[in-house]
């Protein structure tokens, strides 16, 4: 059994300017060896994305034997920071980070071996805390041809005809037979004929062998190459706990339509539906935390501000694939400048829709610069004020340039107010905590 000690504490968070900020006279919790907020409630969790481009080679991990052990190295402190979600990479062997699967039941990886990963995952169920594969299902690369399947073995037909390995003069092996692609088509692996039963089929086997292995929740990756029904067809063929597609796009509608399309009638009883990726959140945080322009987050601006859809958003400042390390080809805007990453946790981690932190931004910052900090200190808030994926959030003031802010409350508990810009609050609200360009009231 959990036990809950509740103090009164006084507590100082240095800002990025080193300015201090503060949290007084509030109930901080203490945990006694378990997660303190770990429910069946995906509406009231905190998600991580544990992982970054080419973590599993990253010279940051020299002193573990793989990612997965530097990763389990992490999660009991995880757990005590309130993180109820993690997100691992793709477990299947393939290219690199796993993202041109290979062998799909074979779960050693450039990660780790397959019994660093169930033991990493019986860690983070011990703490009661979900495991989400990252399931890429849309393409695959052959054993030793362009398209010869093993583990588990394919024929022609499991390709789709129009693939490129139908019409490129270096494509060598089998030729596909598949079905017409039904989404975008994608370079440098087989894109999968979903019509088929065999894919179907062997598809489903792969979420029950992950299932085996402890994980209950999935990432879909690259779901515009694929029809939205798929993903409703393979979550109804698990007991999952939680699911979210990469529907990469900045356009709502788009992305409300794919999350719609994800929903699957079987015998009159309605699947519930998938999750998607904030993007066009992201987008306009961008916007507005770096050219000021704050009215671009005015009502209904993004999935998770759209009524019904908070609990189907996933809210982020950045992922592997944004998100810049040594790479070039990426957003760097946040990357850059540690004042606004703070800025944005701000924001997703007091707002409606499931926050995600992103990994290397919560292991890798300049400590000096305390965003980890500030980051574990805007969960506990969430977490204390029962802020959720369907919190209400009333926008007060809105003003964009050098002077501007946003001002919003949140379930009429909290204030959150962004941007350099001076606000007066009245005197029914307290400050609960300072960032550079941030303040969080609480009455």
């Amino acid at each position: 059994m959990r036990k809950l000690i509740y103090i009164t504490a006084f507590m100082k968070l240095l800002s990025c300017s080193n300015q201090d900020s503060v949290i007084e006279n509030q109930e901080i919790f203490v945990d006694q060896g378990i997660s303190l907020y770990a429910d069946e409630n995906p509406n009231n969790d905190v998600m991580m994305q544990a992982f970054w481009w080419d973590s599993y080679s990253d010279l940051k991990l020299s002193n573990f034997s793989s990612y997965y052990e530097f990763i389990q190295s992490h999660i009991i402190n995880l757990s005590n920071s309130y993180i109820d979600l993690i997100w691992l990479p793709p477990p299947s062997e393939g290219e690199g980070m796993g993202y041109h699967p290979r062998r799909l039941f074979n779960f050693t990886s450039e990660h780790g071996s397959e019994q660093e990963l169930k033991d990493l995952i019986s860690l983070i169920k011990s703490r009661k805390m979900h495991a989400m594969a990252d399931l890429v299902l849309n393409h695959r690369i052959g054993s030793l041809t362009w398209t010869d399947f093993t583990e588990p073995i394919w024929s022609c037909n499991s390709i789709c005809i129009d693939d490129e390995s139908s019409t490129d003069p270096n494509a060598f092996g089998t030729e596909p037979c598949g079905d017409l692609d039904e989404g975008m088509s994608w370079g440098g692996a087989r894109d999968l004929n979903h019509k088929s039963e065999e894919v179907q089929l062997g598809l489903k086997e792969y979420l029950l062998r992950l299932k085996d292995i402890g994980f209950d929740s999935w990432r879909y990756d690259f779901v515009k190459g694929f029809p939205a029904k798929y993903v409703g067809e393979y979550n109804k063929s698990t007991d999952y706990y939680f699911s979210v597609g990469e529907f990469w796009d900045g356009n709502l509608n788009s992305i409300k339509q794919w999350i719609d399309k994800t929903e699957k009638t079987v015998s009159e009883i309605i699947t519930k539906k998938s999750a998607a990726f904030d993007f066009t959140l992201k987008y306009k945080l961008k916007d507005a935390l770096v050219n000021k322009n704050y009215t671009v987050l005015e009502k209904d601006h993004s999935l998770s501000s759209l009524d019904g859809y908070g609990n189907r958003s996933i809210t982020f400042l950045d992922n592997h694939d944004t998100g810049c390390i040594n790479r070039t080809d990426c957003d760097n805007v946040y990357s850059k400048n540690l004042n606004l990453i703070a800025s944005g946790y701000a924001y997703i981690l007091t707002h409606p829709g499931i926050p995600m932190v992103w990994g290397y931004h919560y292991f890798f910052s300049d400590p000096s610069e305390n965003l980890k900090t500030q980051i574990n200190e805007l969960i506990k808030i969430r977490k204390q004020k029962g802020i959720n994926a369907l919190s209400k959030t009333e926008i007060i003031e809105l003003k964009n340039g050098s002077s501007g802010f946003y001002v919003a409350e949140i379930d009429g508990k909290i204030l959150v107010k962004i941007g350099e810009g001076l606000y007066t609050v009245d005197n029914s609200w307290s400050e609960l905590l300072k960032g550079e360009n941030y303040i969080i009231y609480s009455k």
